[in-house]
């Protein structure tokens, strides 16, 4: 974090405010030291002036507020408004009359025209990306969190969770704030996110789950463990524009001096894309406010989902959310492929397993029995088999067992005993290939 602030009675105020997160403290100060370099005072003496001259006050800002909306964007004009007045206010000045102001400065629109960007160009992004990025890319996209949040992430605010067979990771936003909640990474940022903790370490930094998530060094060659920084905001929005900036993606819609509008925002726009597609597969509109860190209003006193049914719903959303088409399979697409092996093996035809239905709705016992029925009608016994030498190491690594060895040197294989049981909890000891 920069170096605080010198010390004043006025903005000592301001940063021990118990409401407000440290990361808005630090946004307000820097606001309102701009202001005060405008306006040539220090924060004490601009309090002492605001009470004895509100109206003078009231005047100049509106001014300065105009200078900024000519050259910068609505938003950032907010910005500036609201950090002065919390400034004021919380140093007990009452006189200003704010309804005023807000009549001679520019509001912010209720929606932008930018827009989410598209599953391919986020594609495209992580194919030019190096492991950081493809991280960091990865993680605003699915998570829907603010870039903002990024270099306060430490190891210790993730943990793997598992729904339905899909190994996924929670993540704590904010954690010890005020704002603080709760969202999730799809399988395929978690995979990434384990490499980029395991390049790390692999090359000398002792990671640990004090360690933030994401370091200023992206570069094996120049990387020094010992020298280790969380990433600032403004070095990954930097990353992120020079990256659209290479790919030639992003087309400016409209031009106001220095600003620009784009078809979508360098960083923000990960956050529509987050949305919009938890919104397509019908994931509850709480649960999403509720992931992205938003005010739900009255309805935040009685909606108090747990961690679980977060991670359900959230988990309606991972084929949407996920790019680069590493998807993991479901649990019934594994369950069908263990078990067609398992009915080949005993020498079922495809039309014959074509027959047995769904396989994956199907029993365990149920299972056990078409297995033990073709097996007990085949060969007399098919659950043996003599293979030669060199067929014996594929055949025991698809899930034959070794029996023993002939005298010609072939040998006896045999298919294991299954259970319901069995086949209930490791199933996926029986799928193995050579």
């Amino acid at each position: 974090m920069d170096p605080q602030p010198k010390a004043s009675p006025a903005i000592d105020r301001l940063m021990a405010s118990a409401k407000l997160s440290e990361t808005t403290k630090k946004n307000y100060f820097m606001r309102v030291k701009q202001y005060l370099r405008d306006a040539e005072m220090t924060p004490d003496e601009l309090v002492k002036h605001v009470k004895a001259h509100p109206r003078k006050f009231e005047e100049s800002f509106i001014s300065f507020l105009q200078g900024v909306s000519k050259r910068s964007s609505s938003s950032t004009t907010m910005s500036f408004r609201d950090s002065v007045k919390r400034f004021l206010d919380i140093n007990r000045v009452e006189t200003v009359n704010w309804s005023y102001i807000n009549e001679f400065v520019p509001s912010t629109k209720k929606a932008g025209q930018d827009r989410a960007p598209t599953s391919d160009e986020i594609r495209r992004m992580i194919d030019v990306s190096d492991l950081r990025m493809k991280c960091l890319v990865l993680f605003l996209c699915s998570s829907g969190a603010r870039i903002g949040s990024v270099p306060f992430l430490k190891w210790r605010d993730v943990e793997e969770v598992e729904v339905e067979g899909r190994k996924f990771a929670r993540v704590a936003i904010y954690r010890g704030e005020p704002e603080e909640y709760v969202t999730f990474v799809t399988p395929e940022c978690w995979r990434h996110w384990q490499e980029y903790k395991r390049w790390r370490e692999n090359i000398g930094e002792k990671v640990t789950p004090t360690t933030h998530v994401f370091v200023t060094q992206g570069n094996a060659t120049t990387f020094d463990p010992n020298g280790v920084r969380p990433a600032s905001v403004k070095t990954l929005k930097n990353l992120l524009g020079r990256m659209l900036e290479n790919l030639k993606m992003r087309t400016a819609i409209a031009e106001r001096g220095a600003y620009r509008n784009y078809e979508f925002k360098q960083a923000h726009g990960f956050r529509k894309f987050f949305k919009t597609r938890m919104e397509v597969v019908g994931v509850k509109p709480l649960a999403i406010e509720t992931m992205m860190g938003h005010s739900t209003g009255v309805s935040k006193s009685y909606y108090k989902p747990t961690i679980e049914e977060l991670a359900g719903e959230y988990a309606k959303a991972i084929k949407e959310l996920t790019i680069t088409g590493e998807k993991q399979p479901g649990a019934e697409e594994t369950v069908v492929t263990i078990r067609k092996e398992l009915l080949r093996a005993r020498h079922y035809s495809e039309e014959e397993i074509a027959q047995l239905g769904d396989l994956a709705q199907m029993g365990a016992e149920q299972f056990v029995q078409a297995l033990d029925r073709k097996a007990n009608g085949v060969n007399g016994n098919s659950s043996q088999k003599v293979v030669s030498a060199a067929e014996l190491k594929g055949m025991i690594e698809r899930g034959w067992e070794y029996v023993t060895q002939l005298p010609d040197g072939n040998a006896i294989v045999r298919l294991p005993v299954l259970s319901p049981d069995l086949l209930q909890k490791q199933p996926v000891e029986y799928l193995k290939f050579g």
